[in-house]
């Protein structure tokens, strides 16, 4: 154990060793940036879908409630026919043919409503989902152009270690003279 740590101390202090060692720590932390974009990504994709799901439910929950509507036209035109017929009178004219046709424009004006509502639930859903997945996109995309840029950043400056120092305005020749 003891040889390892001695090798280990006597590569990082060497400039090729340091420099080594430097290079393999950037490509690590390139690769936690893009799994952790990754990882991002994927939650919000998770999210995208959770946000159609519940659109769905809703929508369900709407259409629900349209069929309950029908029923309860159904059963008060029923209601009207039979109070009508129970008193002698047509069911299919006069006040009776006038409260079945009430009945049915106020449950028709109710399932239009409530149509719309389920179909603004599952766009409603859609549009979360989609902005959820543009999110997912840039986070992979911001991820993996940061990875890209800590690479190239750690590349150059471990480039410019161990170069010669610039030696213009000391000598006879240099520019500044």
């Amino acid at each position: 154990m003891g040889g390892a740590l001695a090798a280990i101390a006597s590569a990082v202090t060497s400039p090729a060793g340091a420099q080594g060692i430097g290079m393999v720590a950037s490509a690590a932390s390139s690769m936690s940036q893009m799994m952790g974009a990754r990882s991002q990504a994927r939650g919000l994709a998770a999210q995208a879908t959770m946000a159609r799901i519940q659109g769905a439910q809703e929508a369900l929950k709407y259409r629900e409630q349209g069929l309950s509507v029908l029923d309860n036209i159904l059963q008060t035109q029923a209601a009207i026919n039979a109070r009508a017929a129970a008193g002698g009178i047509d069911p299919f004219s006069g006040s009776a043919l006038a409260l079945t046709r009430y009945a049915e424009g106020r449950g028709a004006r109710e399932l239009y409503t409530i149509q719309d509502n389920q179909i603004i639930a599952e766009r409603g859903g859609e549009m979360q989902a989609a902005e959820y997945m543009k999110q997912a996109r840039a986070t992979m995309r911001a991820g993996f152009i940061g990875s890209i840029a800590s690479g190239a950043t750690t590349a150059y400056q471990f480039n410019l270690i161990g170069r010669p120092t610039s030696t213009l305005g000391t000598g006879t020749r240099g520019p500044i003279n």
